[in-house]
C-alpha cells in the first residue's frame, strides 16, 4: 500500500462547539462547469489556482478537513499528506512497534501507523477536547490507541522515566513560523532521547524562514545547526547561479 493511501482518513463528519469535520471536493478549473456553481463543498477555481502557485494543488477528488470557522486546521489533501510523509516512511522502514504523536488533528499519521501490523501501541496527545470528541472515537475502536487529553509540553513532564517509543511526531502549530523553532527544539531534545526518530511538522520550512530573515533581530537563527546553514548557503548559491544562467 502506498504511504499516501495509508494517510487517507475516513473520519465521519460532525461538529462540536464550532469545531467541524466536513468533506469537500477538489476539481481542476477546467472541469469546474456549471455543475459546481453555488456548491460550498468544492474548492473554487481561484482557490485552486492559488494552491497551484504555491505548489500545493491537490489531485482532483474528495477530501476531509478539520476547521473552526473559516480557519482550516488540517485536511488530508495530497499536499498535506506529503507534509507528514516522513514519520510514516520511518514507521514502515524500521517496523516501529511504539509510536508517539503530539497533535491528533484528523489523525493522518495515526491512521497510517495503525495500517501497519507491526505497530503495537500509539500514544496521542491532544489539547483540544473538541478534536478528541470529533476524531477520537473513530480511532479508539482500535485497542492499540491511547489518547491523552492535555498540553503537549505539559505532557512531557508526565511521562515515566523509562517511557520509550520507536517513532515520534509533533504537529501542534497552526501555521509555519520561525517562532515555532524554540518549542520544536524542546520537543526534539525530549523525544530525541526517547525515540529512535522524532520529527516536527514543517521544521525545515521554519528554519528556512529563519535563515531568510537572519538579518532581522528575531534571534531564531540560533536554532539552526551548522549543517542547516551550510545547506541554505548552498541552496542560495545554486539559485543565484541558475538566475545568472537565465540572464545570459
Amino acid at each position: 500500500m502506498d504511504i499516501y493511501d495509508r494517510m487517507k482518513v475516513d473520519v465521519p463528519v460532525g461538529e462540536v462547539r464550532g469545531m467541524k469535520i466536513a468533506k469537500f471536493e477538489v476539481l481542476h478549473p477546467d472541469d469546474w462547469g456549471d455543475v459546481a456553481e453555488g456548491r460550498k463543498d468544492v474548492v473554487s477555481p481561484l482557490q485552486y489556482v492559488r494552491m497551484e502557485l504555491d505548489g500545493r494543488a491537490p489531485e482532483p477528488g474528495w477530501y476531509t478537513r478539520l476547521s473552526e470557522g473559516d480557519t482550516v486546521w488540517m485536511s488530508d489533501t495530497t499536499a498535506e499528506r506529503r507534509d507528514h510523509a516522513k514519520p510514516v516512511l520511518v514507521i514502515g522502514s524500521v517496523k516501529a512497534e511504539r509510536v508517539i504523536i503530539n497533535g491528533l488533528g484528523l489523525g493522518m499519521v495515526l491512521a497510517a501507523a495503525l495500517s501497519y501490523d507491526h505497530v503495537k501501541h500509539v500514544d496521542v496527545v491532544e489539547a483540544d477536547d473538541r478534536v478528541i470528541a470529533l476524531v477520537g472515537p473513530h480511532y479508539l475502536k482500535d485497542p492499540r490507541v491511547r489518547i491523552h487529553h492535555g498540553n503537549a509540553v505539559e505532557q512531557m513532564k508526565k511521562w515515566g522515566f523509562d517511557e520509550r517509543w520507536d517513532v515520534g511526531w509533533t504537529d501542534i502549530w497552526p501555521e509555519v513560523s520561525p517562532g515555532n523553532l524554540p518549542q520544536m527544539q524542546e520537543f526534539t531534545e525530549f523525544y530525541g532521547a526517547r525515540c529512535g526518530f522524532h520529527g516536527n511538522w514543517a521544521e525545515d520550512i521554519a528554519k528556512r524562514l529563519a535563515w531568510d530573515n537572519r538579518y532581522l533581530d528575531e534571534g531564531y537563527v540560533e536554532y539552526l545547526t551548522r549543517d542547516d546553514e551550510e545547506r541554505f548557503e548552498q541552496e542560495d548559491e545554486d539559485a543565484e547561479e541558475d538566475g545568472d544562467d537565465e540572464d545570459e
